[in-house]
């Protein structure tokens, strides 16, 4: 079951927060001009084979390759379950959901049946439809090629630093132009050594083959989350409780070469507190960034990084706008993505309904005008299928 929500008339000007809540779940309350406030939502573990084998959904990215699904033109994506795997019931590992229909089906990568640690935490994809799924704890990256045929599997790296102790492979992207996987690392090693690296497409954990292209030592542990742009070929992070930097919140980038950047989140006065993703959008290149405003309110900012201003050698100023506020959202890791038109974004919350709500970010504008002048309506209607 999944159940889509519609805005049928909308003014060209938003002039107010738009709210909206459905049955059970997050409540959405638009406030930015980038979501159209229409989404779909879909209950995970209800959906998947069994019923309830579905308990903690992390991880989410579009299938490229996939076909037209309803209103979605890539209508599969893939994500994790992050749970332990249960002997002859629930798997933890890879999965996959129609958009539209909502069928879950699972993949492979199963996690072990008695140690949590190898749970997978993140997920890339290549143009090709491989996807790669990422192992944080107990460290490893894996391949996973036909995905949604006869899936074959090959682990790229277990643990890689130069010693046998901790690794975190907490954030994966594809960097399409390199052809490698971006590793960030919140602990090469050590838990104080967050590092960012570049998996080569021919590595296998008996014959690694990566660079560590930027690393730090930090005196206090600091977890951060990144993601790859392919807009302009950096990659992104941010710390979960984001730095002060010149009186105003930090996020960074970095470029293939190693070269990191520092981006000012102007009119951000106050640290953040990032609710475990940051998500680029791939048409115009923003940094999407949820922020905790305390329990599981939350408040989703977008940074329009590719029109930052330099303001000294390797500081830059972006402006940053509140697309929306919501109550009762509280997404897993590396659980905020868009799709690969850039026209939905996906957000993966581990609640009672491992819920996955698919926000559109296209306009939907239909001016209504009276006497001649324009009538602001919004209404919603709330459509089921099974």
């Amino acid at each position: 079951m999944m159940t889509s929500y519609i805005r049928l008339l909308l003014s060209t000007a938003l002039l107010c927060a738009l709210v909206f809540q459905p049955a059970s779940g997050a409540t959405f309350t638009f406030t930015g001009t980038a979501l159209s406030g229409a989404f779909t939502s879909i209950p995970i573990r209800t959906n998947s084979p069994g019923g309830n084998t579905v308990g903690t959904i992390s991880a989410v990215v579009f299938d490229p390759t996939s076909g037209p699904s309803g209103q979605f033109p890539n209508g599969r994506i893939f994500f994790t379950n992050r749970e332990m795997s249960v002997a002859g019931g629930a798997q933890g590992g890879l999965y996959s959901v129609d958009a539209s229909t909502g069928v879950v089906t699972f993949i492979g990568v199963p996690s072990n049946t008695t140690n949590t640690n190898n749970n997978p935490s993140s997920l890339a994809i290549n143009g090709s439809g491989s996807v790669y799924v990422g192992r944080d704890v107990s460290s490893a990256v894996f391949r996973v090629d036909n995905p949604a045929g006869v899936p074959t599997t090959t682990q790229m790296l277990g643990n890689y630093g130069t010693a046998t102790t901790d690794d975190d492979p907490i954030s994966i992207s594809y960097v399409a132009s390199t052809n490698q996987v971006m590793i960030f690392d919140q602990g090469l090693d050590t838990d104080l050594t967050p590092a960012i690296s570049l998996l080569n497409a021919s590595s296998t954990s008996a014959s690694p083959s990566f660079t560590t292209i930027w690393n730090t030592t930090q005196t206090v542990d600091v977890n951060f989350r990144g993601a790859y742009s392919a807009v302009d070929n950096h990659g992104y992070f941010t710390y979960l409780d984001t730095p002060i930097d010149t009186g105003m919140a930090a996020i960074y980038r970095l470029t293939l070469g190693g070269t990191l950047e520092t981006v000012l989140l102007n009119g951000v006065t106050t640290a953040l507190t990032i609710d475990d993703s940051i998500a680029i959008n791939p048409i115009d290149g923003s940094a999407w960034l949820p922020v905790n405003t305390g329990g599981t309110n939350r408040t989703y900012l977008r940074v329009d990084v590719a029109n930052a201003a330099l303001q000294s050698p390797g500081v830059y100023l972006a402006n940053v706008t509140q697309e929306f506020t919501a109550t009762d959202l509280n997404v897993g890791q590396n659980s905020v993505t868009f799709s690969p038109d850039g026209k939905f974004l996906a957000l993966a919350s581990p609640d009672g309904s491992d819920t996955l709500y698919l926000l559109a970010t296209v306009p939907e504008p239909t001016t209504v005008a009276i006497g001649g002048l324009a009538l602001v309506l919004a209404s919603f209607v709330r459509r089921r299928s099974a």
